[in-house]
């Protein structure tokens, strides 16, 4: 059955589009593949569905419906139409690598490794098959491979930005520091964006209690005026001013971000429970971990702050109950919290033990002393 000419040239144009969007190549010297519209797809697709349903074993015309699907991030819809070209015709290693790439999009990471290795059997382009197998094994904290893929994506695109901030995540991740930072700021210097290779820094040196760098990288990240309104960058900021010591400017930045409305405001809260606790300013602390709780009953760590609020107060009872209360909880919610109380509660147990001996050997001794000496039994000798 013929094909419609319209059809044909629309479907001729989205292949040729497809091919641009979706080629590797070292120099990065082309233009930019403009930025179609939802009209634009909407047209490609119902073209192309009229070459599937002229030619319903037409494997190819699948594998390019998956790819417009694939360039709207519609994952399911693409993976459904890929496997459909993979039942016609599953020799064709660039059908195997759009389900992998599909099977990355949704997050499916092992399963878009399987996919990248098979294209990869079948004689796929290595360069995007190593920029799969990096990011999906990235995803599964699979370190040391996403580190070998990197390397080998480099040896064919070694100007690709990504490349090597992939291969400075993973470094990150297996403490070689050194490497990593230079890794994302080559990333960095060929394009990559700011703010993913700062906060990938920012987030190692937060994690390892560097929080000096910290606090740089994250100047940095800020010194971008479209950062600098950012809700969730300014948590981070803030949490990091906290760490080093400036409690104040980080108390300014948390009510500046608790009025936005789209910021999270748990997360908020949590800040400023933390923050006041650590200024041993115990009354706010014990009244933003109340809120917290009343937005999240089950939330360990406010529980935990109020539970160490009663114990600076010598609420020892009190501060049981709450200990308590975290320990009837499940005990994998929140599970290293979780452990910190079962400790602080058999402490405290042990310290009110202690004083409750220790009071009861106070109070022994002033009856001691306190009781009158016992009087002699001998008879009064007359008087001369």
């Amino acid at each position: 059955m013929r094909t419609s000419l319209r059809a044909t040239i629309a479907y001729l144009a989205a292949i040729q589009i497809i091919s641009v969007a979706c080629t590797s190549q070292e120099a990065y010297d082309i233009p930019e593949v403009p930025t179609f519209d939802e009209e634009y797809y909407s047209y490609a697709l119902a073209s192309v569905d009229e070459i599937i349903q002229d030619e319903p074993e037409n494997a190819d015309a699948y594998y390019h419906r998956a790819e417009l699907l694939l360039q709207q991030n519609k994952a399911n819809n693409a993976l459904a139409s890929i496997r459909k070209a993979l039942e016609i015709n599953g020799d064709e290693p660039a059908y195997h690598l759009a389900s992998a790439r599909a099977l990355l999009l949704k997050g499916q990471n092992r399963e878009a490794v399987r996919a990248a290795q098979l294209a990869r059997s079948k004689g796929g382009e290595r360069i995007d098959i190593y920029d799969i197998l990096a990011e999906a094994n990235i995803n599964s904290n699979y370190f040391e491979e996403a580190l070998h893929y990197s390397d080998s994506a480099l040896r064919y695109a070694p100007k690709n930005p990504q490349n090597y901030f992939r291969k400075g995540k993973a470094l990150v991740m297996l403490g070689d520091t050194l490497a990593a930072e230079q890794n994302l700021l080559k990333s960095l210097e060929l394009g990559a964006e700011a703010v993913a290779v700062y906060g990938v820094l920012v987030d190692f040196y937060m994690n390892t209690g560097d929080y000096k760098r910290a606090k740089s990288y994250m100047e940095k990240i800020l010194e971008q005026p479209k950062n600098a309104t950012d809700s969730r960058l300014l948590l981070q900021q803030a949490r990091i001013l906290r760490k080093t010591g400036y409690e104040d400017s980080a108390r300014v930045i948390l009510y500046q971000i608790k009025t936005q409305t789209r910021t999270p405001v748990v997360l908020v809260l949590r800040e400023l429970q933390n923050l006041y606790y650590k200024d041993r300013r115990y009354d706010s602390a014990a009244h933003y971990s109340r809120q917290l709780l009343a937005i999240q009953s089950d939330d360990k760590q406010a529980m935990l702050t109020l539970a160490r609020v009663q114990n600076k107060r010598y609420n020892y009872s009190r501060a049981i109950e709450q200990y308590e209360a975290i320990l009837e909880l499940d005990s994998m919610q929140q599970y290293s919290i979780h452990q910190i109380a079962t400790q602080e509660l058999d402490d405290l147990r042990g310290k009110v033990a202690y004083l409750y001996r220790k009071k009861q050997e106070e109070e022994f001794q002033r009856m001691k002393q306190g009781v009158p000496s016992i009087q002699s039994i001998t008879p009064d000798e007359p008087n001369p």
